[in-house]
Formats: C-alpha cells, structure tokens, sequence
C-alpha cells in the first residue's frame, strides 16, 4: 500500500502567506480609502452644489416687557417666581411654573389640593398652551384675601402677542398660600 501524503494547494504555506498578504493589502485599501474624517454634508448629496440652500436662522423673539417699576399703585408687576406667602405670589409662582420652567410638578405644587387645574391633564394643556419661548408679563392686583385680578400679556415665539384678564381665587395662609382656580375676565 502507497501512503504518500500530498498537500492541496489551499493547505500549502506558501498559498497561505499569499493570502495574508492579500488581506491585508485589502484591508489597507479600504482605510485609506475611507479615512477622510470629516463628516459629509448636505451639500456633498446635492447635484448641483449651487441648488444647496441654507435653512434661515430662527428670528430672535424680543420679550414682552415687563417693568416693575410701571406699576400702578396697589398692582404688581412680574415675571419671576412668586412664592406661597400672598395671593399674589402664588398666582406668579403657578404662572412661572408653566410658562418659564415648564414644571408640572412645581405647577402642581402652586394649586391647591383638589382644585380641578391641578389634575394631570389640566396641567399638561396648561403647559402645551404656552410653547417653549414664550415670554409673559403679569400685572396683579389682590381685592380681598382669597382673589387676585391680574393681566396675562404673553408673546409665544411664532410672535404674536396675547393679552388674558383673569381672576384667580386664591386659599390658605400665609407661607402656604395655593391657587384654588382661575377664570377668565
């Protein structure tokens, strides 16, 4: 019997160093290929790099103003954070919850407890009611200890102003002073 051992072709050393180095030629080629490092643009897609436009930037939106120091005698004028300590804080604070910092649970926090404008829902169409961007004034006045009449002046970005009259029903003392519900005027 012949036993004689052939190697194939494939299984040859010098077939595989061949190999390798084709490889590693191939993968060479790629990299130097797709080494450029910057990140394509829009432009690099377009046919015609002239028909490439730019978007237009966004219009800055100039803020509603809001002087304190234009209020009359007995009103309040603001845009700032309110607190718990007056009506008239508490109607600032709601106010600048929704509209500044778009916090429903600071918003929440502003409402008395069981008021229908505290509920999830009322909470989130009051948020969605003032678009990111929007700029407010209010103008506040407390008649009595549970009502406050103020002006809501607002300015969404698209850019065009609103004015609300409202009366806000206000309870608790004061350090604890929450907003019971508002209406229109």
């Amino acid at each position: 019997m012949n036993l004689s051992h052939t190697t194939s072709a494939h299984h040859h050393p010098a077939f595989r160093r061949v190999l390798v180095v084709c490889g590693t030629l191939a993968v060479l080629a790629v990299a130097t290929g797709c080494g450029d490092d910057s990140a394509p643009s829009l432009a690099d897609f377009a046919p015609d790099r002239s028909q490439v436009s730019q978007i237009p930037p966004i219009p800055a939106i100039t803020p509603i103003a809001c002087d304190p120091s234009s209020a009359a005698p007995g009103e309040t004028v603001t845009r700032g954070r309110g607190d718990h300590d007056s009506g008239i804080g508490a109607v600032a604070n709601y106010h600048w919850s929704v509209i500044t910092a778009r916090d429903s649970t600071r918003a929440a926090d502003a409402v008395a407890q069981g008021a229908a404008m505290g509920r999830p829902q009322n909470l989130s169409d009051a948020l969605a009611g003032f678009p990111p961007g929007t700029t407010y004034c209010l103008r506040l006045r407390q008649t009595d200890p549970s009502t406050v009449l103020f002006t809501l002046d607002y300015k969404p970005p698209s850019g065009a102003d609103a004015e609300y009259k409202m009366r806000a029903t206000v309870t608790g003392a004061p350090g604890a002073v929450r907003v019971a519900g508002e209406v229109e005027q």
